[in-house]
């Protein structure tokens, strides 16, 4: 009797570790909020790409962080963006308001 329960308490930890390790491994999230064409876009925890649709859903990608340089893909067209600084890429105008390895802060507008 007690090997059944032992091994079903067994079973049950090696369950709730697996399905631990799994939401571990989930991609981090991102938000965007858009007003008047102007949206504010956030990649925290590892997140890696977002469709912003208050600009026609338009594809954000970070493919990268160097210490205060963030490397971004927006609408296809690739650019490295320093925090505080303000340029063209594509159609857009982007501004790196926050810059580390934990969140990247972007200001995407037409």
């Amino acid at each position: 009797m007690r090997t059944r329960a032992r091994r079903t308490a067994n079973l049950a930890f090696a369950a709730t570790l697996a399905f631990g390790g799994i939401l571990s491994a989930a991609p981090g999230c991102t938000t965007n909020t858009c007003v008047n064409g102007s949206c504010t876009v956030t990649f925290k925890d590892g997140a890696r790409e977002t469709t912003v649709g208050g600009l026609g859903d338009l594809k954000v990608s970070l493919t990268g962080v160097d210490g205060v340089r963030a490397r971004v893909t927006i609408g296809g067209t690739r650019a490295t963006l320093t925090r505080g600084s303000r340029q063209p890429v594509g159609a857009y105008q982007v501004e790196a308001t926050e810059v580390t390895t934990e969140k990247v802060v972007l200001k995407v507008s037409r």
